[in-house]
């Protein structure tokens, strides 16, 4: 071993420079309500029948006393950056953790970038025109192909700056348009609760009769049998499928894992940001759903997320009926209001972008220190203080990827992605949750957490935690396979999981040997968690 490295007996070059409120921010940030209550509405189209109402309280009690509980007692006894990955290769095996990393740290990251990086010119621009009352014609052509290219591409282009400025200055881009999405969230959610169905409706005619378009109860009624019924009343089969669209604004805080070791008083802020992460964009989903419902009524709701999901002769109305455009037409068409609304959309959108960048950096970064990787993996720029060869590697990826995308969209993608991240990040943590206390090799790292004696009765809260994460995660990927909407991404997906997984097997056994070649045994790195 004479002259040759072993990555993880120096220090990362990490510093700590989150706050709580920029760890909170960050996982809240992921959850991004403002377009999550977007496809959580949307969402009615392809489940009829679901209850809103109690398939969010489901989520909350899995998300708040499953996930939260286990990346904050994780997190909290590992404080290190690099995601799951950490956990899973410490108390499980290193090519599980590998194996699994390799999906959400790189793939995972890579198509949220592929897949989301355009919502801003598919989906947010015509919400922005739509509020500000400028024709749609006027942003078509940034829809799709070369306009959407150029939009997309500079989201990634910004995303990538600012992350290359540094965490400070990410961190104060992030409370700015963090705050920004969540006031975006609260103003259509007042604005519905203080208009009842009736107000509603005659402000829908009023408008109808200016845009010659259908009146309410007949828009209802062309709706409904486009969608061949509309059902009386909730089903569970409905309730469970919606697990999945409300997943996208419950569950994703778990991103905190990955600056796990940049954040300030690790051991106790990283718990507390994964519960407020819990807790917060849950409470906006329920409290916006209700007032929501209670505005448009059942039907109505059913019919305006058929309507904004396909066309429906007699609509005329000169945008979709998103929960934005139809907040800003309740307050009177407010150019001030629907932009306030329709520029959280875009901005919370946006930070997804910067927010890959930085959990594949810390991901690549945290293999490098393990050996599984070349040694520029683990190499911190003085000047930026960040993993520059990581970052720009993504984006020489994403951008090949955004370009494959402009031109053969898949929208529904995003859920074959969310199920791919659910078996590898939250199934697999799970697992290692359930069985942390029972491990040997890791009962020096279990001893020493502040959670140890955290119990109920004789059993270990970590592991009931686990359990209840598991369960959640048999749900949503139930929900997955169950919902015929989706049928048509199942075969395709399922090759992709397997493939990606068989990659990070494969990954690790390469640097294995690469590294044993060089007198480097690279499992004596995984008797003890990475270094500060």
């Amino acid at each position: 071993m004479a002259g040759t490295e072993v990555f993880a007996r120096r220090a990362s070059g990490l510093t700590r420079e989150a706050s709580l409120l920029d760890a909170a921010y960050f996982g809240i940030m992921n959850n991004g309500v403002p377009v999550s209550v977007w496809l959580v509405l949307g969402a009615f189209a392809w489940v009829p029948g679901a209850n809103l109402t109690i398939a969010s309280l489901i989520m909350m009690v899995l998300t708040v006393f499953g996930l939260a509980f286990v990346f904050g007692i994780l997190g909290g006894s590992m404080p290190r950056s690099g995601g799951e990955y950490v956990y899973n290769s410490r108390i499980l095996h290193p090519v599980v953790g590998m194996g699994e990393s390799f999906c959400t740290g790189a793939l995972v990251q890579l198509a949220w970038i592929w897949i989301l990086a355009p919502w801003i010119g598919e989906t947010g621009l015509p919400m922005m025109a739509a509020v500000l009352g400028i024709p749609p014609e006027a942003v078509e052509p940034f829809t799709h192909g070369w306009g959407l290219y150029l939009v997309s591409t500079l989201a990634n282009v910004t995303g990538l700056l600012a992350v290359m400025a540094g965490m400070k200055t990410y961190f104060k881009i992030q409370r700015v348009f963090v705050t920004w999405a969540l006031v975006g969230v609260v103003i259509p959610a007042v604005i519905f609760a203080a208009t009842s169905h009736e107000q509603f409706v005659a402000i829908w005619n009023s408008y109808a009769e200016q845009y010659r378009s259908l009146d309410f109860a007949s828009f209802v009624q062309a709706a409904q049998q486009q969608m061949d019924g509309i059902p009386e009343t909730w089903n569970w089969r409905s309730t469970l499928g919606m697990l999945l669209p409300i997943s996208w604004v419950s569950i994703y805080a778990y991103i905190i894992a990955f600056i796990g070791g940049e954040v300030k008083s690790p051991r106790k802020n990283l718990f507390i940001a994964q519960v407020l992460n819990a807790i917060v964009p849950i409470s906006l989903l329920l409290f916006i759903g209700l007032a929501y419902t209670k505005t448009m009524g059942w039907e109505g709701v059913h019919a305006l997320a058929w309507a904004g999901e396909n066309d429906l002769e007699g609509y005329t109305f000169p945008f979709k009926p998103t929960y934005v455009a139809l907040a800003t037409m309740i307050a009177g068409h407010s150019k001030i209001l629907g932009f306030i609304m329709a520029a959280a959309f875009i901005v919370a959108d946006w930070l997804w972008v910067p927010c890959s960048y930085i959990c594949w950096s810390r991901a690549a970064f945290a293999w490098g220190m393990d050996g599984l990787g070349p040694r520029w993996f683990t190499e911190i720029s003085p000047r930026w203080n960040q993993p520059v060869k990581l970052l720009v590697a993504m984006f020489i990826a994403s951008q090949i990827a955004l370009t494959q995308y402009c031109w053969n969209p898949e929208f529904l993608g995003g859920f074959s992605v969310e199920v791919l991240e659910l078996i590898s990040v939250f199934g697999i943590t799970a697992v290692a949750a359930i069985v942390f206390p029972y491990v040997g090799k890791v009962r020096h790292i279990w001893r020493s957490s502040p959670y140890y004696n955290w119990r109920i009765g004789p059993i270990r809260l970590v592991t009931i935690s686990g359990v209840l994460l598991l369960t959640m995660v048999v749900l949503l990927v139930v929900s997955y396979y169950v919902t015929e909407a989706l049928a048509f991404m199942h075969e395709v997906w399922t090759w992709v999981f397997i493939g990606v997984w068989l990659s990070g097997v494969g990954w690790y056994y390469l640097w294995k040997y690469v590294r044993k070649r060089e007198g480097v045994d690279v499992t004596l790195t995984f008797t003890q968690i990475p270094p500060e």
